[in-house]
């Protein structure tokens, strides 16, 4: 019975496992000790399909704003690391600096993450004294996939703009020792919906794909009182779980 009960939580936390590891998991806990956490960073320059573009990328920049903290300090209470730190810095300049390249995205749009400017990586982590640094991407993306109306008896499969996000962690030398990316990467936000009861209504089986509209967007981005928005909690446990050490691996 104790063997099962055992057995039974190792599968249960081995399912809470996200992101792929890039070396082995023993390389990766002796190297990173000390593990540098960046402002979360919004990729700009991605494909942000939108009618008020620029509002839709100046929300999403000041929701992260301040999403760095929450991170590190669930980070920290996990007790895997040495320390883990916030490090400082412009966020926007900081993407400059860091991200060189976006790589190529997977078949059905998501991103797979990026390469990194492996000398500013350098810098950037002998100045605050960090063995990795974890690197989180937001950025828009047009995505390939089916869709269901509310009753589950329509579905509409093409291409729909979202906002996903990405993590890595990267080495002294900006090489890639975790990755939360590809088909793992996180829907923060809906951008788009088919619009199953208009075609409905209209007796059409023309189904429109139409734009969520900012309001609904701020109010995705909304929190309760005392609590992170719902994409952050997502994003944040992901990552958490996925860097965390955990028992009988």
């Amino acid at each position: 019975m104790k063997k099962n009960l055992i057995f039974g939580l190792i599968l249960l936390l081995a399912g809470c496992s996200w992101g792929q590891y890039q070396v082995p998991k023993e390389n990766y806990r002796a190297e990173v000790q000390v593990l540098g956490v960046l402002p979360i960073l919004v990729d700009q320059a991605a494909h942000f399909d939108y009618p008020q573009k620029n509002t839709l990328i100046d929300l999403i920049v000041r929701s992260a704003a301040d999403k760095q903290m929450p991170l590190v300090e669930q980070l920290r209470e996990k007790k895997g690391y040495f320390d883990v730190r916030a490090l400082p810095g412009n966020a926007e300049l900081l993407g400059l600096s860091l991200l060189s390249a976006e790589l190529p995205r997977v078949d059905d749009g998501r991103p797979t993450g990026y390469q990194y400017n492996a000398e500013a990586v350098r810098q950037l982590a002998e100045q605050n004294v960090v063995d990795g640094l974890l690197v989180v991407v937001i950025a828009g993306t047009q995505v390939t996939e089916t869709r269901r109306s509310r009753t589950l008896l329509e579905s509409l499969e093409t291409s729909y703009n979202d906002i996903v996000a990405t993590a890595e962690v990267v080495d002294r030398n900006g090489k890639v020792l975790w990755r939360l990316s590809g088909k793992e990467a996180v829907r923060m936000l809906l951008l788009q919906y088919p619009d199953f009861d208009e075609a409905h209504y209209n007796l059409t089986d023309v189904v429109k794909v139409k734009n969520i509209s900012l309001a609904g967007i701020e109010r995705a981005l909304e929190a309760e009182e005392g609590e992170l928005p719902q994409p952050y909690q997502q994003l944040i446990e992901r990552i958490v779980k996925g860097i965390s050490p955990r028992l009988f691996e």
